[in-house]
């Protein structure tokens, strides 16, 4: 007599990690689900009705663990700035959890309590309730977008055969012989100098959050 598996809501959740982790989030089914764990696909159905909603659940423990490392302290733009390197930190461990969390919706309790706390820090600033949900959603979205950006990289690589993304470049540069040099004198200058190395970078985030968050406190400055 086979062995009966034991399943549960917490061993679908681990084994749909490690799914993406080998497949991604496009070639992601339930019946390769079963499959990994050992069982019918009917079987998954029993915990979560859909494969959305076990992206929803899978999306509102990503944002809990985001929640559990977040230590506020300092002024807003500190938290703020805390907050997103946190998120970042997190969406690294969890795989295609950028995708995840662009691919669901905020409606689970993790989830609901992850956006309350990004609000937190501006809640006293002298903002609407509009502006201060626009630019917490900002914040939130470019962390998830540069994320996203380097995955999507990595996949273009993969996909055109170049397995070093330092490649990339040269196949650009190839390109440029093709363009008149005053059409593209600009981009050009910046590939042959290696800034799009720079892409993904801790510094080239950095740079983007201070952005938005310089934005934000010009129109708290301006409200005043």
């Amino acid at each position: 007599m086979a062995k009966k598996i034991a399943v549960s809501e917490a061993r679908v959740l681990e084994a749909s990690w490690e799914l993406l982790a080998q497949d991604g989030l496009e070639k992601f089914s339930m019946r390769k689900l079963a499959d990994l764990i050992g069982i019918q696909a009917p079987s998954i159905y029993w915990y979560f009705k859909s494969k959305q909603l076990l992206f929803q659940a899978m999306a509102n423990q990503v944002a809990r663990e985001i929640m559990l490392n977040i230590h506020p302290r300092g002024d807003w733009k500190k938290q703020l700035h805390h907050y997103a390197v946190t998120m970042r930190e997190q969406l690294r461990i969890y795989p295609c959890s950028a995708q995840l969390l662009m691919r669901t919706l905020p409606l689970e309790s993790d989830y609901l309590q992850l956006l309350d706390q990004f609000l937190q820090p501006i809640e006293p600033l002298p903002l609407t309730d509009k502006e201060k949900l626009n630019y917490i959603v900002c914040v939130i979205n470019y962390v998830l977008c540069h994320e996203l950006d380097e995955y999507e990289r990595q996949q273009v690589a993969i996909g055109i055969g170049v397995e070093d993304e330092k490649l990339l470049d040269g196949w650009a540069l190839k390109s440029f012989d093709q363009i008149p040099q005053e059409k593209v004198s600009i981009i050009h200058r910046m590939y042959t100098n290696g800034l799009f190395g720079e892409v993904g970078t801790d510094e080239m985030f950095e740079s983007g959050l201070d952005i938005l968050l310089r934005g934000i406190e010009q129109k708290v400055i301006a409200s005043s």
